[in-house]
């Protein structure tokens, strides 16, 4: 197999012809040393200097072949993590808060608090779905709070700013048209708030969050609970003003702007956040041009979704979790001429290009007629409406996966994260992924 440019293998096999060595083995048979002599000056200095020139000239067109088919989204890959909220270093430059308002908990305290309840806080679960679906199902524990030891009855509550934080994300990326890749939000999952029942406690609860003081009994869940975690993305917030910009464009009674991209960041993807007063964004080569009825404007909104290696701070120790894509030349090849899902080498082509490698690995597939035994559950895309065909009404594109470290709580994230993905691939089928041994993970 021939390595090509950058050392990287060939994914195509050549045939290994060795033409120096074909020409010393034929200088051999030449009994005459001066015949011998010249025939290596013509061969090896003229013909093997064509032969070498015609070999750099062929890598260098396979490099240019192979760089000019960009893929389209490959800026706009997401990945997340999570961290203890002491951990969070604001030097990094690839990883951000997802919601800012973690950053001081203490002041979500009468935002988030009920009629009934006081907020107290967020726990991250490190559990897997089925874990995970139990605890949200209990709901109800007991403990005590505060340095008294107050009895009380706390709550558990799927965190939905984070559900609402991917929504509002795979807004932006409609108003931007960029196609949207399934983001992985296996640690989103995870989080759930805690709160506590106002009954018997002062309102001074209202104003702190107090789960750092409390002492619930979790039972079972004891050791999956981590208090004062949370997620981060490789998403960050920039805000911009028309001064940034030079000086607007007229077109009848509108006004274009233009929001240039700085040179050294031309590796990450923008989106802008739309306005009321916002008419269309449009994406071109290093800048994004912005219709409006405004001609002046301030503190517009931008996302720059960072593309570069993403750097882990000191304590940034759990895993990277990734939407992005292996390169290869024939992925290139198939998103330019918008190749379909039609064959198993393609499928499985597609799901090994995800970032999954250390959960999880396809084993099989199968087609299903009658979809009975795998009910519907609730994948990664849960805000993508689909209702021009109905999911019951299609057989069930069945994905058997064996796992790489078996009880990973992230295991069955992994599938859910693919089998969400394929789905957007494959209209005609309702997916299932399926953990031999375990049964089904995840239906969309």
């Amino acid at each position: 197999m021939k390595e090509q440019q950058g050392g990287s293998k060939s994914s195509v096999l050549e045939y290994p012809f060795d033409y120096e060595r074909y020409i010393a083995e034929q200088l051999r048979e030449i009994d005459d040393l001066d015949e011998r002599r010249f025939a290596k000056k013509v061969l090896v200095e003229g013909l093997g200097a064509v032969i070498g020139q015609t070999e750099r000239k062929y890598r260098e067109l396979e490099r240019r072949i192979y760089q000019e088919m960009e893929i389209p989204g490959s800026r706009y890959g997401v990945v997340s993590t999570v961290i203890r909220r002491e951990h969070y270093d604001p030097m990094n430059g690839t990883l951000f808060p997802v919601i800012l308002s973690d950053l001081h908990p203490e002041e979500n305290g009468e935002v988030l608090s009920t009629e009934d309840c006081f907020y107290g806080g967020t726990l991250f679960l490190e559990a897997d779905s089925g874990i995970c679906a139990a605890f949200e199902t209990e709901k109800r524990f007991t403990g005590t709070v505060g340095k008294e030891g107050r009895e009380a009855v706390f709550h558990v509550r799927r965190a939905v700013r984070y559900r609402d934080a991917m929504e509002w994300l795979y807004g932006i990326f409609l108003d931007n048209h960029v196609p949207w890749a399934t983001v992985n939000t296996g640690y989103l999952d995870k989080f759930y708030d805690i709160y506590v029942e106002r009954q018997g406690l002062p309102e001074e609860y209202a104003e702190k969050s107090f789960a750092a003081d409390a002492d619930i009994r979790f039972g079972r869940y004891g050791e999956m609970v981590h208090f004062d975690f949370m997620p981060l993305w490789n998403i960050e917030s920039v805000t911009f003003d028309s001064m940034d910009f030079m000086v607007p464009c007229i077109d009848g009674i509108y006004y274009e702007h233009e929001f240039r991209i700085d040179e050294g960041k031309r590796e990450d993807g923008y989106l802008i956040q739309s306005r009321e007063e916002i008419l269309e964004i449009r994406h071109e080569e290093e800048r994004i041009m912005l219709r409006s009825t405004e001609e002046s404007f301030q503190k517009w909104n931008a996302l720059r979704l960072v593309q570069r290696e993403t750097v882990r701070s000191l304590d940034y120790d759990r895993p990277f979790l990734s939407n992005r894509r292996k390169d290869s030349f024939i992925r290139r090849y198939a998103n330019g001429a918008g190749t379909y899902l039609l064959t198993k080498a393609d499928l499985f082509r597609r799901i090994m290009e995800m970032d999954i490698e250390e959960y999880i690995e396809a084993e099989d597939y199968g087609i299903l007629e009658d979809g009975t035994a795998y009910p519907a559950q609730e994948g990664m895309n849960w805000f993508v409406r689909d209702e021009l065909f109905p999911m019951d009404g299609r057989k069930v594109l069945l994905l058997k996966f064996r796992t790489k470290e078996r009880g990973h709580y992230l295991n069955d994230s992994m599938v859910r994260f693919v089998v969400s993905q394929i789905q957007m691939d494959v209209s005609e089928y309702r997916c299932v992924g399926v953990i031999v041994g375990q049964g089904a993970v995840s239906t969309e």
